[in-house]
């Protein structure tokens, strides 16, 4: 069976720009490995649609999970939907089963997704990889952070993410990770 890779991005309206090209791009090449792309449901030039829209024009596997009070502006062309009533329950059906995080540039629920796979990683709860993926160096302050909270004794349980600074990185970081688990 070939691996769900979640992916959590913003799911504003950004038009066709860098970031929406980057999660497109991902898309597609996350489908010519064959792999089943999981994203919070968004549709349009968002993050997410952009992300569903190339792995779906790339001939793969999208599945959606999304919070019942945005089922209107779901993407309406996806495998699977799947909608919850909180975010807590939809945060948890997007992580599970999962092989992968990766995480696009976006807003709070993008932070809040990334936070809670963080401390499930660091915790030992969770133990799938996680790759932020640094387009257009938009996570640049959280890698700053992320030293500094180390140094500084906050963390532990070691590297909990990598980076990657394009789409192709992020699928090498991927095929990598995958193959040792």
């Amino acid at each position: 069976m070939k691996p769900v890779i979640m992916l959590a991005g913003g799911s504003a309206r950004l038009g066709e720009g860098v970031y929406t090209r980057a999660a497109r791009d991902f898309g597609r090449l996350l489908a010519r490995e064959g792999w089943t792309l999981r994203t919070g449901g968004g549709s349009g030039d968002c993050i997410m649609g952009a992300a569903a829209d190339g792995a779906l024009e790339a001939g793969g596997r999208v599945e959606g999970v999304i919070l019942r009070k945005f089922w209107h502006v779901r993407h309406r062309g996806l495998h699977v939907m799947r909608a919850y009533k909180t975010f807590a329950l939809r945060k948890a059906a997007l992580f599970r089963g999962a092989k992968a995080a990766v995480i696009f540039p976006g807003g709070y629920g993008t932070l809040d997704e990334l936070g809670d796979l963080l401390t499930l990683r660091q915790t030992g709860i969770l133990e799938i990889p996680i790759i932020v993926v640094d387009t257009a160096g938009f996570y640049r302050g959280l890698v700053a952070w992320d030293r500094r909270a180390q140094r500084d004794g906050f963390l532990y349980g070691g590297r909990l993410f990598r980076r990657a600074r394009t789409p192709r990185q992020a699928l090498r970081l991927l095929r990598s990770l995958l193959r040792t688990r």
